[in-house]
């Protein structure tokens, strides 16, 4: 089984998905999503005195830009092992501008099992402290990885919903052999 492909259609729509994880709030190894086994593989290891401060995890049977199933950070109040089903709703879109043009989005999900996190409807919702620790752990991350981060930008929930539905009609393409239709008006 590849949990990019073989995930139920009915399980992914844009206002309630399941989600596998990749990593565990307060891991420091990083784990990222081989699409060609459905496995996850260590991607590198974080200084041990910068942990993660959220849960992420990959939104199936959806193809990014850069060729992978959208990522997603799981605001969750515990620390979810790698490779578990999460049933999760959007709060907004992450927009991590690198240097130059390039860009990488992510979701900002709420798990539906987390009392505290799933009553969170708005971006805006999400404490201060808790969106600064985020920021200043995905520009870590980005510098890790050799690809530094100008600015992050939150965004709302509209454009989460539109950036999974662009995503899956991509995957669709990808995959499926489905056609895009295109508005001529």
């Amino acid at each position: 089984m590849n949990i990019w492909h073989d995930m139920h259609p009915d399980l992914i729509r844009k206002e309630e998905y399941t989600v596998f994880t990749a990593n565990s709030m307060g891991s420091t190894a990083v784990l990222a999503f081989e699409g060609s086994t459905g496995l996850l593989q260590l991607e590198h290891l974080s200084d041990p005195y910068v942990a993660a401060p959220n849960n992420t995890g990959y939104l199936p049977r959806t193809y990014t830009e850069d060729g992978m199933p959208i990522e997603t950070v799981i605001l969750c109040s515990r620390p979810l092992p790698p490779m578990t089903l999460v049933r999760c709703r959007p709060v907004g879109l992450i927009t991590i501008h690198l240097d130059g043009e390039e860009q990488r989005k992510m979701l900002l999900s709420a798990a539906c099992a987390d009392e505290f996190w799933s009553a969170c409807l708005t971006v805006e919702e999400i404490p201060t402290a808790d969106r600064k620790a985020l920021v200043r752990y995905l520009r870590y991350d980005q510098q890790v990885v050799g690809k530094p981060a100008s600015s992050v930008e939150f965004d709302n929930l509209d454009a989460a919903e539109a950036y999974i539905e662009l995503c899956q009609q991509e995957y669709l393409m990808r995959y499926c052999g489905a056609v895009k239709i295109e508005d001529n008006d």
